[in-house]
């Protein structure tokens, strides 16, 4: 069965810094600011940032930060009444905006993490909007609701599920177990394809348990393929080398004693969007200059490399730059020298002002810099049956 609901618009303006939206009043699946039992799931506002006008959720984020990621918790709550609901999802096609629910704000709430809530349960949605990569234009947003089917199940087709399709790693094979400083060691890591479907995998090439290097592979069905990585060794010492942490070899490095003497975080409190400093020694005992690779990785992925030249008998401080725009505690490394740990808290929240609209179905949407519209619409999947704007 399909049926259809007039949808509402979000109009993206550079005249207002501001950033409302307009809900639709959707099937009889979803009602908005109304808490009935009658209704399997609702919409309220929870928070100075929503409010109901003309059976519409309105959302005023007021002075977005410009080239930052401003979060906003427990904007609405979504309340869900009806047992039979499995989940409940949105979609975004808009660069620079999620929603994410208030428990765990670094998932954004989508069709592959979708919300799970139980009967009764009220869930707090809060929003985010990256004013770095928001882009003017037209774009569609709909809430989902997927029902159990009427014998329990979730609706999805689970006949083939004892055929295997994960693409699982079938060999490793490391180059020379010894090597000198500033060769290479070839790794060859081969995948296979164990499903009828064509697959896609990462490879993640890890020493000593960073990530250094990653590459991309598609695989057909029922086939093998091989990744190949070439590393440069550049410090002395004993590794671990492999891929994706589930195998690996030593490797010996041998060759003159330079080494990173020490690394530090010069600033470990920062505010998301905030630059921070990681200052690296690197020592050089030898009686001849040399050249190393020097690798900053945060949260064991490399993330930035520099080249130096250390001057005979010799000691030479290199320092990083590196932008950090999510909240959250960050380890940080040099060469696999430990730096410290970085603390990310958010900015200080926004102030917010209502408006009133000319129209019931348009609202503002206006990150800085940013200009268009974006329409708004709510769909229900009933039994698997789409029921959509």
């Amino acid at each position: 069965m399909i049926a259809r609901q007039p949808s509402t618009k979000i109009l993206l303006t550079a005249a207002a810094v501001c950033f409302l939206f307009g809900l639709a009043v959707p099937t009889v699946a979803i009602t908005v600011g109304e808490d009935s039992a009658s209704d399997d799931v609702v919409l309220e506002p929870t928070s100075q940032y929503a409010v109901v006008h003309d059976d519409e959720l309105r959302l005023d984020l007021e002075a977005l930060n410009e080239r930052a990621v401003t979060h906003t918790d427990g904007v609405f709550a979504i309340t869900v009444t009806d047992d039979t609901v499995e989940a409940v999802w949105l979609e975004n096609d808009v660069d620079g905006l999620e929603f994410y629910s208030t428990a765990d704000p670094t998932t954004e709430i989508t069709d592959s993490s979708p919300l799970e809530p139980a009967a009764g349960e009220t869930i707090a949605v809060g929003a985010a909007v990256d004013t770095r990569i928001a882009q003017q234009g037209t774009e569609t947003f709909s809430v989902h609701v997927a029902y159990e089917d009427e014998d329990g199940s979730d609706g999805e087709d689970d006949s083939d599920d004892d055929e295997p399709k994960v693409v699982a790693l079938e060999s490793l094979a490391v180059g020379e177990s010894t090597v000198a400083v500033g060769d290479s060691v070839v790794v060859n890591a081969t995948y296979r394809n164990h499903g009828s479907e064509t697959k896609q995998t990462t490879a993640a090439l890890v020493v000593d348990g960073t990530i250094v290097d990653t590459e991309t592979v598609d695989l057909e069905p029922d086939t093998t393929e091989t990744v190949t990585f070439e590393r440069s060794m550049q410090w002395p010492g004993t590794y671990e080398v492999g891929v994706d942490g589930a195998a690996s070899e030593s490797v010996t490095v041998e060759g003159p004693p330079v080494d990173v003497l020490e690394a530090d975080v010069t600033e470990t409190e920062l505010t998301a969007g905030g630059v921070g400093t990681v200052e690296a020694t690197v020592s050089n005992p030898t009686d001849r200059t040399v050249e190393r690779t020097l690798e900053l990785a945060v949260d064991d992925i490399v993330v930035e490399t520099r080249t130096v030249s250390i001057e005979p008998n010799d000691e030479r401080t290199v320092a990083f730059e590196r932008q950090f725009d999510e909240a959250g505690t960050y380890d940080v490394a040099v060469s696999g020298v430990t730096a410290g740990s970085v603390t990310v808290s958010e900015p200080d929240p926004v102030s917010v002002e209502t408006r009133e609209l000319s129209a019931a179905a348009t609202a503002a949407l206006a990150p800085p810099m940013a200009m268009g519209l974006l329409c708004l619409s709510i769909a229900a999947n009933r039994r698997w049956a789409l029921v959509s704007t």
